[in-house]
């Protein structure tokens, strides 16, 4: 019964720890949208998250790592909708498209914390460690998908592997600025379109 116990006190307190990181999380993504993150500060965090700033020190060091742990969240979730495709036997046209308008639809949802993620993401690119882990971790995902593409012969294998994750992620974040610039049209639409547009570009030549 004692250990019985343990284990149930440890389930409790890891789901606590959780909820709280998510929590620092939740509240920093707003205020960074509301108040920008240079003028958030950990107090403010601390306050809003309900938690003492010591507190706040126990989960992450700086208000810049929770930033980074923001922009590790949505390329997580963007390299999920990247992996997800390649569990079904779609061509690459259908898993472009598939995968476009799912994050289309998250994107049209909260256009504010993308907006965050993207400027504030672009600017840490001068921290080479965490800029690596990402372009590692979205290049490996649409390298899978695009040998994917090469074995089931819907995708071109003349040119190298490298260039055409650079084209596909490169097309899409176009788009995707372009429309968080001035949201004056359908993003799924957009995105659908150019999917199609690239999986024509990088399909083998007739």
């Amino acid at each position: 019964m004692e250990s019985l116990q343990v284990v149930l006190n440890e389930g409790i307190r890891e789901r606590k720890k959780r909820l709280t990181h998510e929590r620092i999380c939740d509240v920093a993504s707003k205020l960074f949208v509301e108040q920008g993150y240079s003028n958030t500060t950990i107090d403010a965090i601390a306050e809003l998250a309900d938690i003492s700033k010591p507190t706040f020190f126990n989960y992450f060091a700086s208000k810049l790592a929770v930033l980074h742990e923001i922009i590790d969240i949505m390329d997580q979730q963007f390299v999920s909708y990247i992996t997800d495709e390649l569990d079904n036997h779609n061509s690459t046209l259908e898993r472009l498209k598939h995968m476009m308008r799912r994050s289309a639809f998250f994107i049209e949802t909260a256009p504010e914390i993308t907006r965050l993620t993207l400027v504030e993401g672009m600017g840490a690119i001068g921290d080479i460690d965490t800029s690596q882990a990402r372009f590692k971790r979205m290049h490996g995902a649409m390298g899978q998908l695009i040998k994917s593409g090469i074995i089931r012969g819907d995708v071109r294998n003349d040119y190298p592997i490298e260039l055409l994750i650079q084209i596909l992620f490169g097309s899409y974040l176009y788009a995707l600025l372009t429309w968080l610039s001035a949201q004056q049209h359908s993003l799924a639409e957009n995105l659908e379109e150019t999917a199609i547009f690239l999986a024509e570009s990088i399909a083998p030549k007739a």
